[in-house]
This record gives structure tokens, C-alpha cells and sequence, in this order.
């Protein structure tokens, strides 16, 4: 038998050939990596900054929203308030002059309000014919100031139609929609006007903290019954103009040839049967329930050995006999746990502003001078008006 020799060169190579079999080299992946080596990070969550942002909300009260818990400052020339944010980030600054500006800043950010009063309501509002058949134009007078909304205010055009059909061609109920558009100056065209059915137009102003009153004017007749040949007359002419709003019902005033009386609520007012009733929605302020503090005690830690040794029988009153079998018997004398006062929880309701626990709820406000409250909103009333229009 022979015995074959090979070099140590020719074992390498025959170990380097056989570990790089199927075009891997084994060798390459069993080499070490560097310790240390930063090959993957995650990124860091991105805190949202939230902007200081300010808005009338109430008569002569602004609402300012920010960073919970952060303070805002409010001035203006020799004023000066200062609140913390709530839990929720809102700061209600109150007693404010209406149609001044306020400067208000938290967190290094600022932003200008002009505090408000309610809109101031408009008043003679008149509806015109036009060329078309389904359109009808709007006018109204407009009185405001700085205070109420300046000119930063929009109007809301409503053209509601009442459903039975005047058409004595085709007396059938006939279902429309109520037609709404916006506006910004006192004039407007309604387009979509249905010529067979008597509408009632509303407008509506609006500033900053929200609708104000509203004025009403009721058609007399159909813009049917103007195309006929009887009423051609009055093609160009109003349709109906309702005066200022007035605070008791006004003497009806005598008819002359060619017109006729009819009697309508004031500007503002819905008929109800033989009543005219005007609604308001609730109104609310704000009110802050602060609640001091309560504690409960909290064992923070076990009881400590004030005394023990080694026993063969009894301890002494007092200490405890405790039998560890083959490690003996010990008395021992235990001290009393270490305890703590330790905040309670927010109350239900009630949110923790670092200072005490605090509550705000919204609590609807007394009805304005001469509404009732009557379960879903404040309501009054009052009676129809006498005016003169075509016969």
C-alpha cells in the first residue's frame, strides 16, 4: 500500500476549493465585522407645534387657543390679562371693550383681535321683479360699526317657499326646496324661483362670533300672476317692501285706489296661525369649578427589623417567632412600614391643572329681555303689521 503525501500548499488549496463550492465563498463570509458600526436608526416622532390662533366668541370676549397648560397674555394700551391655557389648550379672556384690538401672545408667538358685539340686524329689505321669469332681486339697509363686525361680514339669503300651489291651472301640491346663497354687499339676485308658489326672504347677518337677527319679507303675489295680462302693470315693479322693524303693531294705514291692506309680522317674525313668534338659538358662557386637592396614604416600602437574634423556645411580647428550619429560630421585632401621601385622581370631570382640580362647563345663559325660554330655545312674540300694497 502507498502512501500519498501532500504538501501543506496543496491542503490549503484543496480546504479554499471545497469551501467555494457553487461560487460562495464560505472563507469571506466567516469573516468578522467591525464592532461599533452604526448601520440602522430610527427617527425621532415629530412633535406637532401648535399655533397660537385667537377669535371672538361673545360679546366683548375673546377666546384664545394654544398649547395646553401654556400662558397667554392679552394687551392693549393700558390693558393687560394674563391666563393659563386649560387642559384642553383655550383661554377665555372676558370684559373686553367691543371694536378694540387686542394683541395677544403665548410661546413666543403672536396674533391681533378685534373683540366684538353681536351683528347689527338689517332693516328694509325689498324684493324686486327682474326680466327672468324665476329671479328676483334684494336690497336691505345695512347700519354697522367696528363693533359689530365692520366690514368684515357676510350676509344669508334664504328663499323659503310655502307648499300649496296658488296656480289655478295646476292646483296640485307642489314640493321645492328653500333656495340659499351668500353674499357680501346689500344686494343680491335669487335665481331658481318657482313662478306659482309665494315665498318669504330672509337675510341673515353674519361677523365673526355668528349669525345675528334676522329680516323677513313675505311675497304678496306669485310672479305667475304678474305675467298675466291684469297684473301687467306691475312687471318692474316691488313686489313687497317691509319697513323697519318696529316694537308695537303700527295703525293700519287707509288703502288708496289701485292697493289693497294686508297684515304681516314684523321683520324678523314667523306667522304662526294668527301670532308672529321670532326664536333664538341657546347661548352660553363658560363657567370654572376649581376643587383643591385630596391625598390618601400609600405603604412605599416593607416594615424594617428593629431587633432580632436566635431563639431555641419563645420571644419576648411583641416579637415575632419565625422558624427557618435548619437555619434556627429568630425573634424578631418589626418597626412600622414607611408611608407616603400621595395625590388623589382628578375627580370625575375634573382635569389636574398642576395647581388644583378644575372643571369647565358650558351653563346656558338666562333669556334675553322680553324671551321665554321654552324648552329648545328662547321664543317671543308679538302681532301682525298693517301695510298698503297692490291690489
Amino acid at each position: 500500500m502507498k502512501t500519498q503525501l501532500f504538501s501543506a500548499a496543496a491542503v490549503a488549496v484543496l480546504t479554499l476549493s471545497a469551501l467555494t463550492m457553487g461560487g460562495v465563498s464560505a472563507v469571506a463570509a466567516a469573516e468578522p465585522t467591525p464592532g461599533g458600526v452604526v448601520i440602522a436608526q430610527g427617527t425621532s416622532a415629530q412633535v406637532k407645534e401648535i399655533q397660537l390662533s385667537a377669535a371672538p366668541t361673545k360679546p366683548g370676549q375673546i377666546t384664545a387657543s394654544t398649547q395646553p397648560g401654556a400662558q397667554v397674555n392679552l394687551l392693549a394700551k393700558g390693558f393687560r390679562q394674563s391666563k393659563k391655557a386649560n387642559s384642553a389648550g383655550t383661554a377665555v379672556f372676558t370684559k373686553l371693550t367691543a371694536g378694540a384690538t387686542y394683541t395677544l401672545t403665548s410661546r413666543g408667538q403672536s396674533t391681533k383681535v378685534t373683540a366684538l358685539n353681536t351683528v347689527a340686524p338689517t332693516t328694509d329689505l325689498t324684493v324686486f321683479t327682474t326680466t327672468l321669469a324665476d329671479s328676483v332681486a334684494l336690497n336691505w339697509k345695512h347700519v354697522n360699526t367696528k363693533a359689530t363686525g365692520g366690514s368684515n361680514l357676510k350676509y344669508r339669503i334664504a328663499a323659503t317657499p310655502e307648499k300649496t300651489n296658488t296656480s289655478t291651472t295646476s292646483p296640485e301640491i307642489i314640493r321645492t326646496e328653500t333656495i340659499r346663497t351668500e353674499t357680501t354687499s346689500t344686494a343680491t339676485i335669487v335665481s331658481g324661483i318657482n313662478p306659482d308658489l309665494l315665498y318669504t326672504f330672509t337675510v341673515t347677518p353674519v361677523n365673526a362670533m355668528g349669525p345675528g337677527e334676522s329680516t323677513t319679507a313675505a311675497m304678496s303675489v306669485t310672479l305667475r300672476s304678474l305675467m298675466s295680462g291684469k297684473d301687467q302693470a306691475l312687471t318692474l315693479q316691488k313686489v313687497l317692501e317691509t319697513p323697519a322693524v318696529k316694537l308695537t303693531p303700527a295703525p293700519a294705514p287707509a288703502p288708496t285706489p289701485g292697493t289693497r291692506t294686508i297684515y304681516v309680522c314684523p321683520s324678523g317674525f314667523t306667522e304662526t296661525g294668527s301670532n308672529c313668534t321670532k326664536s333664538l338659538p341657546y347661548s352660553y358662557h363658560t363657567e370654572v369649578t376649581n376643587q383643591a386637592y385630596t391625598y390618601h396614604t400609600e405603604t412605599i416600602g416593607p416594615m424594617p427589623i428593629i431587633d432580632s437574634y436566635e431563639t431555641q423556645s419563645v420571644c419576648p411580647s411583641g416579637y415575632n417567632l419565625e422558624d427557618y428550619g435548619v437555619n434556627g429560630k429568630w425573634c424578631r421585632l418589626y418597626g412600622p412600614a414607611p408611608t407616603a401621601q400621595v395625590k388623589d385622581a382628578a375627580p370625575a370631570g375634573f382635569t389636574d391643572n398642576g395647581s388644583n382640580y378644575t372643571k369647565s362647563e358650558q351653563v346656558k345663559d338666562n333669556p334675553p329681555s322680553g324671551y321665554t325660554d321654552n324648552g329648545s330655545e328662547y321664543i317671543t312674540t308679538a302681532g301682525k303689521e298693517a301695510i298698503v300694497v297692490p291690489a
